[in-house]
């Protein structure tokens, strides 16, 4: 088994057949990322998000008065 990561999205990919890993070491726009994993400090990374923030909706706002024909 072998986890690749595209270099552009950063989606990952995981293959189990070896016909499929010996193929992705070859192309350029991935990386695989489970040898990455294991040939660290194998050191904990502590990641800290933020809540969401409140997105403006898109377009012209509504109009809020009376508008006569």
């Amino acid at each position: 088994m072998a986890i690749f990561r595209c270099l552009q999205s950063g989606q990952t990919v995981e293959f189990t057949q070896p016909h499929d890993v010996e193929s992705m070491k070859g192309h350029a726009g991935y990386e695989r990322i489970d040898e990455l994993e294991t040939s660290g400090d194998n050191e904990e990374h502590l990641v800290i998000m933020r809540p969401p923030e409140a997105q403006k909706r898109p377009g012209r706002p509504r109009k809020t008065g009376h508008v006569g024909h």
